[in-house]
C-alpha cells in the first residue's frame, strides 16, 4: 500500500511536468510558425456600394519576387507563407476600373492569427458608375460683334482627391471647336466625394476692338491676356462710332511771291526823317570856334553832305559862343537856296562842324524814311494768301509782325497782286529797310470726327454728330474735297456729306446730303446695351467648380466665361 502511494505521487509530478513542458513548446512552436502569415485581399468596387470585384489582378513582391493573382467570385485573393512585420507594396488592377495602390503591414494583432486581411477599393469607370460634367467656354475675342466667341482647345480639368491612391485623381477634357467640353469621373455611391472643375487662363490671345486715338477712330487686333481667376483688371473699352470720316487733302501749295521795297522819296525830306532840329541833341560842345567874332557869340547856317551847293543841299542853324562851343541848334531847313525844291535823302547825311576854327563840336539825330512795299514776283498757284512776317527797326529797336497781306491783295488765276495795280503799300519810319519772309504755310487736312453720344439712336448719321480735330486751311473754296464715310465693323452704309469751303481755305461745314442707314453710335457695344460710354471691361467667371454629393449617374454643367481680357503693352 505504501508502495503504491508513492506510485501515484510519482506519477501526479510526472504529469505536472510533462504539462509544464507541453505548454512551453506550443508557444514557442507558434511563434516560430507565425514568422510567416498568409495575406488575403479583398477588393471592393466603391462606386457600387463596396460588392465583391471578381477578376481584378492583385499583385506584389514577396522575397524578391513578383506575384500576381485573380481575385475570385468573393473578390478575394490569398498570398501565402507572407514574412510577418514588413509591409508590402499592394497593386490592384482591372479593365474599365481605376488602378490602386495601397501599402499592406504583415504584423499580424496576435500570435495564434495565422493570416492577414486588408481591403482595396477600386472604382469602376462604366458609364452608369460615372459622374458627367460638362460645359462651354466663352470668351470677347471680337468687341466689335454682339455675340460672345467660343474658346476651343482649351484644357478643362476635374478632380476626386478621394480616389483612392496609385490612379488618377484628376480627368482631363479638351473645349471642341464649339468651345464645348465633357468629362467622365469616377465617383463612390455614397455621396461622400466632392468634384472640384478647374479652367486655367489664356495667354497671347488675338483680341478685335474698336479703338480711339486723339479722336482717331480704327478697328485693331491686340494680344491680351485672359485671366480665369480674374486677379487682373481687364482693359477698359472705348466707345467709337462704326462711321468714320476722311476729308480730302487741299491742293499743293503755292511758290513763287515775292515781295521788295524802295525808299519813298515823296515823304524822305530831312525835316521828317529826323524830326526836325528840335530832336536832335548836342553830344558836345567843342571849343575855339569863331574867336575873331565881334560880340559874344555867333549863329550860322552848316550844310549837310553830300553837298550840292546849296541847292537842294538841306541845312542846320547853329550858334557858337565866341572862342568857345556849340551853344544851341535853332533851326533846319530842307533846302540851300529855294528854288521851289527840297532836299531829300536817301541814305543819313552827315554834318561838318570842323568850322570857324574850332573843332570838337557834335550833334546826334535820328534818320528815318518811309518805304514803299512792291511785289516783285506774283507767284503762282496759290490759293488764299500766305502769311507774311515783317521785320523792322525804328529809333534803334527791332519789331516783328505779321503784314497784314489780305488788306493790300488779292489772287487771280492763282498768282498774288496788288489791290491798287501798284504798290502794296507804304510802311515807316524805319530806320532801314524793312524786311519781308514769306511764310509757307502747309497745307493742312481738316479732320473731323462723329460723337457717339449724339448720334441718333435709329441708325442714321446727322449733320450735327460731328465735331472738328481741324478746319484745315488751302482749301478752294471754288472746288472743296470730297468727303468720305467709312464704315467701322461692318455697320452702316450709304451716308453722304458735302464740305463748304471759306475764302479763307478753311472747311466751315460738313453739309448732310443723305443719312444713310445701320449705323452704330458704339461698335464696341458686345452686351447690346445701348451704351455710348467708355466702360470697363468683363472680368472672368464661371459657375460653382466645387461639386458635392456627388453620385453615379449625376450630370453637372459648369460653364466658364473669360470675360474681354487684358491687353498686352507690347
Amino acid at each position: 500500500m505504501k508502495n503504491l502511494l508513492k506510485f501515484i505521487a510519482f506519477a501526479l509530478i510526472a504529469i505536472l511536468v510533462f504539462n509544464s513542458c507541453e505548454d512551453n513548446y506550443t508557444e514557442e512552436d507558434a511563434m516560430q510558425a507565425l514568422q510567416k502569415v498568409d495575406l488575403i485581399v479583398a477588393v471592393t468596387d466603391k462606386s457600387n456600394y463596396d460588392q465583391a470585384v471578381d477578376g481584378a489582378t492583385v499583385s506584389t513582391v514577396i522575397d524578391g519576387v513578383s506575384v500576381e493573382k485573380t481575385t475570385d467570385a468573393t473578390g478575394q485573393v490569398t498570398f501565402e507563407d507572407v514574412k510577418i512585420g514588413g509591409n508590402l507594396n499592394v497593386y490592384v488592377t482591372k479593365a474599365d476600373y481605376t488602378t490602386t495602390f495601397t501599402t499592406v503591414n504583415t504584423t499580424p494583432s496576435d500570435y495564434r492569427q495565422a493570416s492577414v486581411s486588408t481591403s482595396v477599393s477600386i472604382y469602376s469607370l462604366s458609364d452608369e458608375s460615372l459622374v458627367t460634367v460638362k460645359g462651354q467656354l466663352t470668351i470677347e475675342t471680337d468687341l466689335t460683334n454682339r455675340t460672345k466667341e467660343v474658346v476651343e482647345g482649351a484644357e478643362v480639368r476635374v478632380y476626386n482627391q478621394y480616389l483612392p491612391n496609385g490612379g488618377a485623381k484628376v480627368f482631363v477634357g479638351i473645349s471642341d471647336a464649339e468651345g464645348k467640353y465633357e468629362i467622365k469621373v469616377p465617383v463612390n455611391s455614397t455621396g461622400n466625394d466632392y468634384l472640384n472643375v478647374r479652367f486655367h487662363s489664356l495667354d497671347t490671345v488675338s483680341r478685335t476692338v474698336g479703338v480711339n486715338i486723339n479722336n482717331h477712330y480704327s478697328v485693331v487686333t491686340q494680344n491680351a491676356f485672359y485671366d480665369i481667376e480674374g486677379n487682373n483688371n481687364p482693359t477698359d473699352i472705348p466707345a467709337v462710332p462704326s462711321a468714320l470720316i476722311t476729308i480730302g487733302a487741299p491742293a499743293a501749295l503755292g511758290t513763287g511771291f515775292e515781295i521788295s521795297t524802295e525808299i519813298d522819296t515823296s515823304t524822305s525830306r530831312l525835316t521828317d526823317a529826323t524830326g526836325n532840329y528840335w530832336n536832335m541833341n548836342m553830344l558836345n560842345a567843342g571849343s575855339g570856334y569863331f574867336p575873331n567874332i565881334t560880340g559874344s557869340d555867333t549863329t550860322v547856317w552848316v550844310f549837310f553832305s553830300p553837298d550840292t551847293k546849296g541847292l537842294d543841299t538841306a541845312r542846320v542853324q547853329l550858334t557858337f559862343e565866341k572862342n568857345g562851343g556849340l551853344v544851341s541848334i535853332d533851326g533846319m531847313l530842307d533846302y540851300g537856296t529855294w528854288n521851289g525844291r527840297y532836299a531829300k535823302y536817301s541814305a543819313k547825311p552827315t554834318i561838318d562842324l570842323n568850322i570857324g576854327g574850332g573843332t570838337g563840336a557834335e550833334i546826334y539825330y535820328n534818320f528815318r524814311l518811309y518805304y514803299n512795299i512792291l511785289i516783285s514776283n506774283n507767284g503762282s498757284g496759290y490759293i488764299t494768301l500766305p502769311t507774311v512776317i515783317k521785320t523792322y527797326t525804328s529809333l534803334g529797336v527791332q519789331s516783328i509782325n505779321t503784314y497784314s497781306l489780305s488788306s493790300y491783295a488779292f489772287i487771280n488765276n492763282g498768282s498774288i497782286y496788288s489791290n491798287t495795280g501798284g504798290k502794296l503799300s507804304m510802311e515807316g519810319r524805319y530806320d532801314s529797310a524793312p524786311t519781308f519772309t514769306i511764310v509757307v504755310d502747309e497745307s493742312a487736312q481738316a479732320n473731323a470726327y462723329f460723337i457717339p453720344s449724339w448720334m441718333n439712336s435709329d441708325s442714321t448719321l446727322d449733320a450735327g454728330d460731328y465735331s472738328w480735330i481741324s478746319q484745315g486751311n488751302n482749301y478752294e473754296p471754288n472746288n472743296p474735297p470730297t468727303v468720305t464715310i467709312t464704315s467701322l465693323a461692318g455697320y452702316g452704309s450709304g451716308a453722304e456729306f458735302r464740305a463748304e469751303v471759306l475764302s479763307t481755305g478753311v472747311i466751315n461745314n460738313l453739309e448732310l446730303i443723305n443719312t444713310g442707314q445701320g449705323y452704330a453710335r458704339n461698335i464696341n457695344d458686345f452686351r447690346s446695351s445701348g451704351t455710348t460710354g467708355n466702360y470697363s471691361g468683363d472680368y472672368s467667371s464661371y459657375s460653382n467648380s466645387n461639386l458635392y454629393n456627388v453620385l453615379p449617374g449625376d450630370s453637372y454643367t459648369v460653364n466658364a466665361y473669360y470675360g474681354t481680357g487684358q491687353v498686352i503693352e507690347e
